[in-house]
């Protein structure tokens, strides 16, 4: 204890020095800083001092330990009178104070019995006589054998009092007595007026109540055995100061003191639960490429501390620098679709748009922007509005665009305005899932344009019990979807998803069970749960000793009564704290300077069951005025707009509401924010709620609705973009869903709810919230009369058909079903039954039966007077080609261009329907597609153009090339329709448009690492129009084109994995396999042990499998990419008769890759010529040899950078087959060469392995060696680590 050669200062040395410190701070303006600074440093000398041991104790009770001969064992080996002069350092002096010694007693008593009643009081009274003495600064304190002996104060040294001055009288109870309390107060605050020495000696430091209070304990302990509080040891002592220590804002800094007011804040009870969450957010902020995301799921009772516990990390995480957004969830959702969820960022948002630009927010503008664009950021503000705010300029821009864009078409055709709403209804029939699509993808590259290494995004989402299914999809595309991440350049993402729930509301069948299980099985996420119980009885204590601001030992008996009464649920705790003040039997004393109690009075009153069965009681007892206010506020929810009262509020039912609001707050029932007014807690929502009883409540929301709905106007345009039509029909749908004595008023039918109802539909089909659409459309029918279809054509047919999209789009079948069934049966015109049954043609695309979509769409197209002869012959298929050239060689581009616009109604729907199936098409029918497609070009340049034109005429080019092998007027009609499609300004159809001209058409023609790179930017822009089949078939075309062209193995490695997940998490099967396929020869070429088939959650596991699946299921592309990639992979790793058997399977399908086939194919047939093999074999080498030299030479000349060197590579072959080695060694250098200038890589090894092979027949061997070694280097730069093996050193 007396740690050897360590230096000693006596304990009034260390007093002055650190009073003289104090003094100092207090003269540089710093007093309340500098006493706090005393009190801590004080306090913990103080608990060294108390630190139990044989030689204090004995010190303490002989009285021979003063401060003068106790020393402080020092860290600092400096002398601290030099240090007077810099307060930094002799602060660091005297807080390294690291052990007491105590004086030793010089009796002859070598122990003591601390056991003994007496001998414990002594040496704690002198321990306490001590610690005066230190946090007096050196003063000691009063001698309490000088004091008037006062007559004993009634009163409990853990707080609470009695108000009686017969120790025997009945206590009165909480509800009676108050007169006899009231007395006894007075009687009471007379005797407090005899202060003992010691407490007002103690008042005059002005010390913290709780240092206080420990002092006066010690020093004159109440010796009554009603004191359950007394020091008994200490270790008492040592306990309490360390308490008082360790939480310094509740105990020594001046708030800890604020009269009347209760304290708390801290996370009692929690510690492992917030290192769960800073470990996840540690974790996070990682970002892990493979686990880019980071969920924690927090469970519990409703008033557990869930968000409390959330709140009190989120203060650690922004001072780290992250970006904290979060939004509540609510079980009388009262908003637009998806808003909720929106509702987090639009918070974000709207702060960037109130700080002062710059630096981060700066940085973060700038990245939001970069992610979405011009396009993104405007479909988003409908959701967002401050983005408006934050980009003006890009909203100028649009009008502008839109203002030029009218005064260009001002002599073209369009649709009259009338028809403006059909037009919208249609497009949202035609693109609903698209338009779901985009919305998540841009709410993804949103997130990923926050959440970055350098500010990762906290998002937090509240009562995920009531999430609907919409929300979830939408969160659950942003933790499970890597589409948005682009390639790792772009930099990580770093999301910590925080969801909180009450599990008691949450079983296996909630949606949040069922997604909690998909993020749990994805790669993707890194899932947690926390579960929140009730807090301990202990912790129950530190709850209430923070609130009060009193050590444990003073509150002891006010905790366990209210552990029994609220079983340790937070929320209760503070309710029942604060309900106790309000009935004044917990109250703040004026004389004592802190809390006290009646404990008796505590122990009396009611058992609540819940906090919202004590929120009920207590609501119970405002005015009526004020609990009407309330019950209104609870029918919206846990929030009412402003916008929503001004409406009540000019309705005289509802004239004094706002008066009853402000009440409310001011009873902290509800609390402002801005624009809103808003519940506390969901808890006191629910109380408020309860109120009422069902029949009131039915009354209410239809009064509210009523009210509501009278301010609206269904036929103006503001009824589409006002918010407060989806708040009337919530009410009047809640209304209707409750027995209530109106009700047989909403029985009744109502063509204004129903038209309320319809247009609250149709706009959550446009926010795409199809869960929500349906809602309000069920709704919309129920107040439609039984005669509807003959009432109400127009309307319930629109019903109907928005009703049944809902329904697909949901993958509800049976309800989409019974809907299509309605329009079928009751519509008057067949053009009436065209939504219905194109939404009959995208659910059977949809579930993958091609044929029967395509005999549907021919079907309809019948009944439209557009019919489809299917036993046409190919000289009949050539003929309708060669008339539609002939009659498109009256017209040039500017022609087209400047046709009128198609209005005729049914011949856009056969458009729409060819352009639907024409992938279809291409798979089960190909013999179908130059019908269509010229079927397409005759409409639009005798009828008019549309945007679905465009892809009409790059089909026709496409089939010029399978038909003609026409490709520069295929090429020309290419770049025709995509001018065609920018005039139309269908621009959501322009990545599909290009993503087929670039692979069927452009590759022929323009270098394939161009068209390669365009690929890879058409999958995003599809992405960004939520064109997630064309998008996925962007990335298969890309992973095709950049295979082939040279472009890194390793780099082709990691995208194909992301672009194959990417694709099955979109649900495209087809494209997923075809890039599998691609993957499994970029492995097999680097040598990896890589499974391609991983990504895959079925049977699928090998190449031979997938070519299984693929014969078995009829996907016959898929065949012949299989037997292109083991054709091309076994040539080039010389395994022969493999590479021969693929190349006879393959058949020509009229893309790029059917150049690849012809010249690898040419390749394995020059090889096997020039070795001894049977006749029948040896002629089929030759017959493919021939075919693919004339076959090069005919598509060379089309674009000489794809393909001369292939036909010099060819040639070559041919003719050292043929014994003509001085040319052949000529064409060999020359096809090294072309490679080289047109960046193939693998093709410059490829020949330069060839002619080295040329080289070794003719006996050079030199030569040989060094293109052999060229072919390496090639390899070795192309990542093809499996062929540098095969060539020799």
């Amino acid at each position: 204890m007396n740690g050897d050669g360590a230096p000693r200062l006596p304990l009034a040395e260390w007093i002055a020095l650190a009073a003289h410190l104090e003094g100092q701070q207090a003269a540089a303006g710093q007093g309340r800083e500098a006493r706090i600074s005393f009190v801590g440093r004080a306090a913990v000398v103080a608990l060294l001092l108390a630190q139990p041991s044989d030689e204090g104790s004995r010190a303490l009770h002989s009285g021979e330990a003063t401060a003068d001969t106790i020393l402080l064992e020092m860290g600092c080996e400096s002398d601290l009178a030099e240090l007077k002069e810099s307060p930094e350092r002799l602060a660091a002096a005297l807080e390294g104070v690291r052990d007491v010694q105590y004086p030793a007693p010089s009796g002859e008593e070598l122990s003591i019995a601390m056991e003994d009643t007496e001998t414990r009081a002594k040496v704690l009274q002198k321990l306490g006589h001590i610690l005066c003495t230190l946090f007096a600064r050196g003063q000691a304190p009063p001698d309490a054998s000088m004091e008037t002996d006062a007559a004993p104060e009634k009163r409990r040294r853990d707080g609470s009092e009695n108000y009686s001055d017969d120790e025997d009288e009945e206590q009165p109870g909480p509800e009676k007595g108050r007169q006899k309390r009231f007395l006894g107060e007075a009687s009471k605050s007379l005797r407090r007026l005899q202060i003992s020495g010691l407490e007002d000696f103690l008042t005059r430091l002005s010390l913290p109540e709780a240092v206080s209070t420990l002092l006066k304990d010690l020093v004159e302990p109440d010796n009554s055995d009603v004191d359950e509080c007394a020091f008994l040891s200490l270790e008492d002592v040592g306990a309490e100061l360390r308490e008082i220590i360790s939480q310094p804002e509740a105990f020594l800094t001046e708030e800890s003191g604020r009269p009347g007011v209760l304290g708390g804040g801290s996370l009692v009870g929690r510690t492992a639960e917030v290192t769960c969450l800073l470990e996840a957010a540690a974790r996070a902020e990682m970002a892990e490429p493979l686990q880019p995301n980071a969920v924690v799921l927090i469970g519990g009772r409703a008033g557990a501390g869930k968000s409390f516990l959330v709140e009190g990390v989120r203060g650690t995480l922004e001072g780290g620098g992250w970006i904290v957004a979060g939004c509540k969830f609510d079980r009388l959702m009262q908003a637009q679709p998806l808003s909720t969820l929106a509702s987090a960022f639009e918070g974000l948002f709207q702060h960037l748009v109130t700080v002062d630009q710059g630096g981060d927010a700066d940085n973060i503008v700038a990245s939001v922007l970069a992610c979405l664009g011009a396009p993104g950021i405007v479909v988003m503000s409908g959701l967002i509005p401050s983005l408006r705010r934050l980009y003006p300029s890009v909203f100028a821009s649009i009008v502008m665009d839109d203002s030029s864009e009218s005064s260009e078409e001002g002599g073209k055709t369009s649709p009259d305005d009338d028809d403006e709403d059909e037009l919208r209804d249609e497009e949202i029939m035609t693109s609903a899932s698209s338009a779901k699509n985009r919305l998540f993808y841009l709410f993804r590259r949103l997130v990923r344009a926050i959440a970055t290494p350098e500010h990762p995004l906290f998002l937090w989402i509240d009562d995920m019990q009531w999430i609907d299914e919409s929300s979830m999809e939408l969160l659950s595309s942003l933790l499970t979807d890597t589409d948005h991440l682009g390639n790792e350049d772009d930099g990580s993402q770093c999301l910590l998803l925080v969801g909180s729930f009450r599990d008691n509301e949450v079983d296996g069948s909630h949606i949040l069970s069922k997604y909690r299980q998909k993020f749990e099985d994805s790669e993707l996420v890194n899932v947690r749960s926390l579960q929140l119980d009730a807090i301990t009885r202990q912790d129950v204590g530190l709850f209430v000793s923070e609130a009060l601001r009193l050590p444990t030992r003073r509150t002891r008996s006010l905790s366990d009564a209210l552990y029994s009464k609220t079983l340790g649920n937070p929320l209760h705790l503070k309710v029942k704290l604060k309900s106790l003040v309000d009935d004044k039997i917990l109250r703040w004393s004026l004389g004592d300077k802190r809390w006290t109690w009646d404990i008796e009075a505590m122990k009396a009153t009611s058992v609540d069951n819940s906090v919202a069965v004590l929120m009920t009681r207590k609501m119970a007892q405002l005015p009526e005025e004020t609990q009407n206010a309330v019950k209104v506020a609870s029918c919206f929810g846990l929030r009412v707009e402003d916008n929503s009262v001004a409406l009540l509020q000019s309705c005289e039912e509802f004239s004094n509401l706002d008066v009853g609001l402000v009440a409310a707050q001011q009873e902290g029932i509800l609390e402002r924010g801005e624009g809103i007014i808003k519940f506390p807690h969901d808890i006191v929502q629910q109380a408020a709620y309860e109120l009422m009883s069902t029949d009131e409540r039915g009354r209410c929301h239809f009064a509210i609705g009523l009210r509501l709905f009278s301010h609206l106007s269904l036929t103006g345009e503001s009824i589409h973009s006002d918010p407060t039509a989806f708040v009337a029909a919530d009410q009047i749908n809640m209304a209707k869903s409750l027995p209530h004595s109106e009700g047989n008023k909403l029985a009744q039918p109502s063509i204004d709810f129903a038209t309320l109802n319809r247009i609250a539909g149709e706009r959550s089909l446009e926010s795409c919230d199809f869960v929500a659409a349906m809602k309000y459309l069920y709704y919309g029918v129920s107040f439609l009369p039984e005669t509807r279809w003959e009432a109400e054509y127009d309307l319930t047919l629109r019903m109907y058909d928005s009703l049944a999209l809902a329904s697909h789009v949901c993958g509800q079948h049976n309800k989409m079903k019974e809907c299509l069934e309605e329009i079928m049966q009751n519509a008057k015109t067949h053009l009436d039954k065209m939504k219905g049954l194109f939404i009959i043609v995208q659910s059977l695309s949809s579930l993958g039966e091609l044929k029967a979509a395509v005999s549907k769409v021919l079907s309809i197209l019948e009944d439209l007077d557009e019919p489809f002869d299917l036993e046409t012959t190919p000289a009949a298929v050539q003929d309708t080609l060669m008339a539609t050239k002939r009659s498109l060689d009256n017209y040039s581009k500017e022609d087209l261009i400047s046709l009128p616009r198609l209005t005729n109604k049914r011949l856009h729907w056969a458009l729409t329907l060819m352009t639907f199936i024409l992938p279809n098409v291409f798979v089960v029918n190909p013999r179908l597609l130059p019908l269509l497609a010229c079927r397409m070009v005759n409409i639009s340049t005798r009828e008019g153009i549309c945007g679905e034109s465009a892809l009409g005429f790059s089909t026709y080019g496409y089939c010029l090339i399978t038909v003609f092998t026409d490709i520069d007027e295929a090429y020309r009609w290419g770049k025709i329709a995509i001018a065609l499609l920018e005039s139309t300004g269908a621009k959501d159809l322009m990545p599909k448009l290009k993503i087929l001209c670039y692979y069927t058409v452009f590759s022929w023609k323009e270098p394939l690492q161009s068209t390669s790179a365009a690929m890879l930017q058409c999958h995003q822009e599809a992405l960004m129009v939520g064109d997630n089949e064309y998008a996925s078939r962007g990335a298969y075309h890309y992973c095709a084109e950049n295979l082939v062209c040279g472009g890194s193995l390793a780099t082709a490695d990691r995208e194909c994995t992301t672009l194959a997940r990417q694709a099955i998490q979109s649900n495209q099967l087809t494209s997923c396999l075809n890039i599998i396929s691609k993957h499994q020869s970029a492995v097999r070429l680097i040598g990896s042990e890589t499974n391609p088939f991983d990504v895959l959650s079925y049977g699928v596991t090998n190449e031979d499998e997938l070519l299984q699946h693929a014969l078995s299921t009829g996907r016959v592309a898929l065949c012949h990419n299989i037997y292109f990639h083991r054709l091309k992979d076994s040539f080039l790793l010389k395994r022969y008769d493999r590479a021969l058997q693929n190349a006879l399977k393959y058949e020509p399908r009229q893309f790029f890759q059917d150049a690849y086939a012809s010249f690898y194919s040419g390749l394995t047939a020059f090889h096997f010529i020039r070795q001894p093999a049977e006749e029948s074999k040896r002629e089929k080498c030759i017959e493919l040899a021939e075919k693919a030299l004339a076959s090069m030479k005919v598509w060379a000349p089309h674009s000489t950078w794809n393909w001369e060197n292939k036909l010099l590579l060819l040639t070559a072959e041919s003719l050292f087959t043929k014994g003509e080695t001085e040319m052949a060694e000529e064409k060999y250098q020359a096809a090294i060469e072309s490679a080289r200038r047109h960046r193939f890589i693998c093709e410059e090894g490829l020949a330069n392995e060839l002619l080295s092979a040329f080289y070794v027949a003719n006996g050079e061997a030199d030569k040989a060696k060094r293109h052999s070694s060229e072919a390496r280097t090639c390899y070795e730069k192309w990542g093809a680590l499996a062929l540098v093996k095969l060539i020799p050193e």
